[in-house]
């Protein structure tokens, strides 16, 4: 019977400690007898092991960046323009919150949208009477609930309604600190969750977040009390995870005229002082291609031995850019010089890693310290991935359970993952990224390096980047027996 990856399983027969010695890999074959299996294979997606993914990638713009742009142009003074929107459910979910929070809103074209923005004010602010989808993305909830709740209408509840895996996601210390500032929940799922009716307040001030679980909660408040004129202050006790993506935030903030002075009183306190208001910038926005989606394709490169090319600015504030150093650690030739991110060569061994400020590198990284148990028999150690677990899946449990059904070593701690060589593996794999795209990226470059791994659900890679498996393709990636269609 195919094996089946469960984000929530049941643990393997065989796990050994990741102090055993080194065991050559075994695959045995055990064949597909249910037709539930037998129709989950014929639909799922997956490459067979390749040589060399070579070529130049051009990765779908960044939803990280587009999303704080099209929330800053809904809230801003003037008309702003904005380019090279990926075609990503994600963003399309960003563009139907701004096509109704906004005063008008128009499409240009592919990629393109001109929005004029709603600014608050004493009596008004944006308050749509229709539910606002914000469909699957955390980024969108998360900030757009801050926002609006501090600059929408304080006349017109507003109800934020989500779909998919983001129904049981929290965010607790937000809706608290939104509480704090004055603003009222008419209608809850559960405490700290979604969908949510939210009547907003005014200009609080100070706003107090404690113990954030997201640095998107923090962008967010700093866009909502960024669209007033008079000052305000984010107060944030605690440590704050994925800080990195913060400096998106306020480049972000700084492209609409708004800049932000940051305090550091003391160890686990900041003050991030904001004012506003917000104002269009007189030339379009280009949306840059996406680190982290540019970390696949990297990672693919090495792992197969190819080089893949990526142009994106030096002075980018995605974090995630840093992918080149994580590779570099790995042994792989990679480097971001005048512009144009770039990797190459075989992991020649093992790493220790903190991604504590970019856990979304985790999944194509964990398969990078697969391929290297695989070529070399060494171990790796990725660390800093507490925030895992709450992403659209657990994602490590899923890459622990994906990587030992494959064959690998794999032990997760409650922030870290071990990986190494292992004993054998069994075929056909059929593994499950239970709708969250970025597993699904890790699993298609897991069957670059082990035959016969099957990713089902394919298509949920369209959350934010619908053309990855033809993309992959054109860099000499080999479809398996049956392409995702």
């Amino acid at each position: 019977m195919a094996e089946t990856v469960s984000m929530a399983g049941v643990a393997p027969a065989y796990n050994p400690p990741m102090d055993t010695p080194d065991a050559e890999f075994e695959f045995r074959t055990t064949p597909v007898a249910s037709s539930k299996d037998r129709e989950r294979l014929r639909t799922a997606g997956g490459f067979t092991p390749a040589e060399g993914l070579k070529g130049e990638l051009v990765p779908p713009g960044s939803k990280s960046v587009a999303q704080r742009w099209l929330l800053a142009a809904t809230l801003a003074e003037g008309t702003t323009r904005i380019e090279s929107l990926s075609e990503s459910a994600d963003i399309e979910s960003a563009l139907g919150l701004a096509e109704r929070c906004a005063r008008s809103f128009r499409r240009g074209g592919p990629g393109v949208v001109e929005i004029e923005g709603h600014p608050p004010g004493e009596h008004t602010g944006p308050g749509p009477s229709d539910v606002l989808m914000v469909g699957e993305s955390g980024t969108l909830s998360r900030m757009a609930t801050a926002a609006l709740g501090l600059a929408g209408d304080p006349n017109t509840p507003i109800t934020l309604r989500p779909e998919g895996t983001l129904l049981t996601r929290k965010s607790a210390p937000l809706f608290k600190a939104l509480e704090r500032a004055g603003v009222c929940f008419v209608m809850q799922n559960l405490p700290g969750t979604w969908p949510v009716t939210l009547v907003p307040t005014r200009n609080p001030g100070e706003i107090l977040l404690e113990r954030p679980v997201s640095s998107q909660e923090l962008s967010g408040l700093l866009f909502g009390l960024a669209a007033f004129g008079e000052p305000g202050c984010v107060h944030v006790r605690g440590r704050l995870p994925s800080a990195p993506y913060v400096a998106l935030t306020l480049r972000a903030l700084l492209d609409f005229g708004v800049e932000v002075h940051v305090e550091h009183p003391d160890p686990g306190e900041f003050r991030y002082h904001v004012r506003g208001p917000l104002r269009a910038p007189e030339a379009a926005l280009l949306v840059e291609p996406d680190a982290s989606s540019a970390a696949v394709g990297l990672a693919g490169a090495c792992i197969t031995g190819g080089e893949v090319r990526i142009r994106l600015r030096n002075d980018t504030a995605q974090g995630d850019a840093d992918i080149v150093e994580h590779l570099a650690a790995f042994g792989c030739r990679a480097q971001h010089v005048d512009g144009v991110l770039s990797a190459a060569g075989f992991p020649e061994r093992g790493a220790e890693l903190d991604l504590e400020g970019g856990p979304d590198l985790a999944p194509p990284l964990a398969v990078v310290a697969a391929a290297v148990a695989l070529r070399r028999g060494e171990s790796s150690v990725l660390r800093g991935l507490g925030t895992l677990p709450g992403k659209e899946s657990d994602r490590l449990e899923g890459l622990c359970e994906g990587l030992l059904r494959a064959g690998f070593r794999a032990e997760c701690g409650l922030d870290e993952l071990r990986i190494g060589p292992g004993p054998h593996g069994v075929d056909p794999i059929l593994l499950d990224p239970r709708c969250d795209h970025r597993m699904a990226f890790a699993f298609a470059l897991l069957s670059l390096i082990r035959p016969n791994v099957k990713v089902v659900d394919p298509h949920c890679v369209a959350k934010s980047w619908p053309q990855f498996w033809e993309d992959l393709e054109a860099l000499g990636a080999r479809p398996g027996s049956r392409r995702p269609g």
